[in-house]
């Protein structure tokens, strides 16, 4: 994303944040009879996820901003059929004007179909997928996984200095962070033949069993001298594997939230990849409206995703602060 763009966005939201927490329960009785629905629900597992959190908090102010309710639903574990239940039971109260939906795995595919049956328009941030794949999706709203892919490689690849192994490990085995993984390693072979891509392992989202499997990928291939994790909790997995192995090695990971950023300024980790989180969330409630209000929208609205480094950390520290010290209020 651009760093003033999302600046501004946040700055203009950034009063109304305090007030988020009300304005994910849903309210009995607010559409009056006849009235057209005026609420909008994001659906995503890992609801307590602290990179969720974010999204999440995006989204409902996209809502507030144009005058829709904004209901927050999803299991608080990976569970995906227990979401897409509380999802379809969301669908089934006929208060929705309009659902974005946190996918990433064909299982969501039918319940989307089902779902836009209904009239509800439906918008899929972050995770990119071809035009027509997904019947009953509107449109989706994210960066481009591959552009950041081959970014991680390059930077890497010349940390490195084009030699020994490198560990690719993923949150979970989804389309984007596949994607992701594959382009990385086939731009870094490209790039830098000497270097070693090793297959990808998944780390889930349990940070103590994350870390653990971190170490054994360590200890098992003595070469490595780099990493590259393709989810939020990444930065945190490899800065515990090397604290815990006592080894130091190039690690990239995503999203820039506090925890993380912290990690790059202290050189835990060298570099996080800007998921544009805030933007993607925020825009899926814009493009709902337009979709409300009877507009076409384009099938991928495409976001940039900034390499952040210790030399170009300062925005988004800045960002945070501000952001942080409006929730607390």
């Amino acid at each position: 994303m651009k760093t003033k763009n999302t600046l501004g966005i946040l700055l203009s939201c950034v009063c109304a944040v305090a007030m988020v927490g009300g304005c994910g329960k849903r309210s009995p009785g607010n559409n009056a009879p006849g009235e057209k629905a005026k609420k909008f629900y994001w659906v995503q597992p890992l609801k307590g996820h602290p990179v969720h959190q974010m999204t999440q908090i995006a989204f409902t102010e996209g809502c507030k901003k144009l005058g829709y309710q904004a209901e927050i639903i999803g299991a608080d574990n990976n569970d995906l059929s227990a979401t897409i239940a509380l999802a379809e039971q969301a669908v089934a109260k006929g208060d929705a004007a309009g659902m974005a939906v946190w996918t990433g795995n064909p299982s969501w595919y039918s319940f989307i179909e089902k779902a836009n049956k209904t009239g509800l328009p439906i918008v899929l941030p972050h995770f990119p997928v071809a035009e027509g794949s997904i019947p009953g999706a509107a449109g989706v709203i994210s960066c481009d996984p591959a552009e950041y892919a081959r970014e991680a490689a390059r930077a890497i690849g010349k940390a490195i200095d084009g030699k020994g192994a490198v560990a690719v490990t993923q949150g979970g085995f989804n389309s984007t962070e596949n994607l992701v993984a594959e382009v990385f390693a086939r731009t870094l072979k490209e790039l830098y033949s000497a270097v070693k891509v090793l297959p990808p392992q998944e780390e889930g989202f349990d940070a103590p069993k994350a870390i653990s499997r971190a170490v054994s990928i360590l200890q098992a291939n003595p070469d490595i001298v780099a990493a590259l994790s393709t989810t939020g909790n990444g930065a945190i997995t490899w800065a515990g594997a090397q604290r815990e192995s006592r080894r130091k090695v190039v690690a990239v990971a995503m999203d820039y939230t506090r925890v993380n950023l912290d990690l790059v300024r202290d050189g835990s980790v060298y570099a996080v990849i800007g998921q544009p989180l805030w933007d993607e969330s925020y825009g899926a409630a814009e493009l709902l409206d337009r979709l409300v209000r009877g507009e076409k929208i384009p099938w991928w609205t495409k976001l940039p995703a900034p390499f952040i480094t210790k030399e170009n950390l300062g925005p988004y520290m800045e960002l945070l602060d501000k952001f942080e010290a409006a929730i607390k209020r």
